[in-house]
């Protein structure tokens, strides 16, 4: 089988396309749920992260120890998000620019090629094979390219939500093609468009590292209503 990232015949692992790690704070406390067309209610439980056989071995490994690694580090021990934050507020922090990125370009890359329902949404066509070289040479690319734009997301408790992942979606921003999805107590938007779009870039992440977040409750958030009216039809 052809590796989707470095496309030579190889023997696939049974790949994450979310980072098993980022679901570890869902483990604690309650059951997973994929809500993501499976099943007839349209949901199935889950034992663990979502998974296809995508990525070859090595590809895996590169993708732990260049990305997911840093990002784990960078994000839970050097400058995590606090447990609470104001809404509206901003949270701004620095971080390791292209290593950064690249995490976030990853799982988008992941989420295109897979061919699970869950990821129906992403379809990064022409965009996809430059996604997936500046993934093999560790190029996070012009700053303009592939901007990303993120807010911190509260629960009705005002706490920075970490026990949630999204699907991801699709959505249009003055011409521009963004994806969002939630996870890390996060929305993260990436703007996919062959011309620059300004506001991410502007108010995303800076090719200093740099980026800042501004406190949206989940109430705001279309993709998580969408999941409650799932979880209420299912009568969960």
């Amino acid at each position: 089988m052809k590796c989707h990232l470095c496309q030579n015949d190889r023997k696939l692992c049974d790949s994450h396309i979310v980072p098993e790690f980022l679901y570890r704070d869902l483990y604690k406390d309650y059951k997973l749920m994929g809500i993501n067309g499976q099943g007839n209610k349209g949901w199935k439980p889950l034992q663990k992260g979502i998974r296809e056989h995508l990525l070859c071995f090595d590809c895996e490994q590169h993708l732990n120890d260049k990305y997911e690694k840093p990002f784990l580090k960078q994000w839970t021990v050097d400058s995590p998000l606090p447990d609470r934050i104001a809404q509206d507020a901003a949270h701004t922090a620095v971080y390791d620019y292209p290593k950064f990125k690249l995490f976030h370009l990853s799982i988008l890359f992941r989420a295109s090629v897979s061919s699970l329902p869950t990821f129906r949404e992403v379809n990064l066509a022409t965009h996809e094979d430059r996604v997936r070289r500046m993934l093999i040479t560790e190029d996070p690319g012009n700053e303009w390219e592939y901007p990303i734009l993120a807010f911190a997301v509260l629960n009705g408790r005002g706490e920075v939500e970490r026990r949630l992942i999204s699907c991801p979606i699709a959505s249009r921003h003055e011409g521009h093609i963004v994806y969002g999805q939630i996870y890390g107590g996060a929305m993260w938007w990436i703007s996919v468009s062959s011309h620059r779009n300004d506001l991410f870039c502007r108010a995303g992440l800076q090719s200093t590292g740099q980026i800042t977040l501004i406190a949206e409750p989940w109430s705001e958030i279309g993709v998580v209503q969408d999941a409650s009216q799932a979880l209420k039809r299912a009568n969960l």
